[in-house]
């Protein structure tokens, strides 16, 4: 989330949690006996993620969770990861240099608003949702924005090629469990959409365990 962004968020979650006892009654609150504190959980380089955040990324996650349309809404939102461990991985990869060049037009990230706007009952339920957080419409344009922008740092970040020895290699392991004895060319474009995705994934994973490896945070607390 950019700095905007997280600044919108904590301080609209700061104003409600320290807002007159008699206002948050009028929503049903009870918070007695409670510390009303936004609490720092980590640092990743100089900049702090909070509870508010992690609260935040745990709702819009929840929310894409409901679409019949989840994968539009890239890796990064969809990766089953704690809400905390999510920002962390964000935030650095925020840092990269690609982060702050890549270019992209607008309209994955307004597919990907329109999308998450479905997931509520009504316009006056996605309203609700904004206002809790203290956004309008193009700060949450800008989140999604952003989640583009990172999607496409790890594209260009993991690059990997497919043989034609390591296709066949799939497709002989698989002849009878998966393909039913189904002749190779029959199958071949599954099969080099597969083997990809698989040496994707691992790929991936490395990369992505030696940034996290390499990056300087600091947990305070959870």
């Amino acid at each position: 989330m950019n700095p905007r962004l997280l600044t919108l968020v904590s301080v609209c979650l700061l104003s409600l949690l320290f807002a007159p006892r008699s206002a948050r009654a009028a929503e049903g609150d009870n918070l007695q006996g409670e510390v009303l504190v936004d609490r720092v959980l980590v640092v990743v380089g100089e900049s702090p993620i909070t509870a508010s955040q992690v609260s935040f990324e745990s709702e819009v996650r929840g929310q894409i969770a409901l679409s019949s349309q989840r994968e539009q809404f890239g890796r990064l939102l969809n990766e089953a990861v704690e809400p905390l461990e999510a920002l962390i991985f964000r935030e650095i990869l925020r840092r990269l240099p690609d982060a702050r060049t890549i270019q992209i037009e607008d309209t994955d990230a307004r597919n990907r608003l329109r999308l998450f706007e479905a997931t509520f009952d009504d316009i006056s339920a996605a309203s609700s949702f904004r206002a809790r957080w203290g956004m309008g419409r193009a700060d949450l344009l800008e989140f999604f924005k952003e989640s583009v922008i990172l999607d496409e740092v790890v594209e260009l970040a993991v690059r990997i090629s497919v043989t034609e020895e390591e296709k066949r290699d799939y497709y002989e392991r698989n002849r009878n469990r998966v393909f039913g004895e189904k002749p190779y060319l029959d199958v071949a474009e599954f099969v080099s959409q597969q083997v990809y995705l698989l040496k994707f994934e691992a790929a991936y994973n490395s990369w992505k365990s030696k940034l996290r490896a390499g990056a300087s945070k600091r947990y305070i607390g959870r």
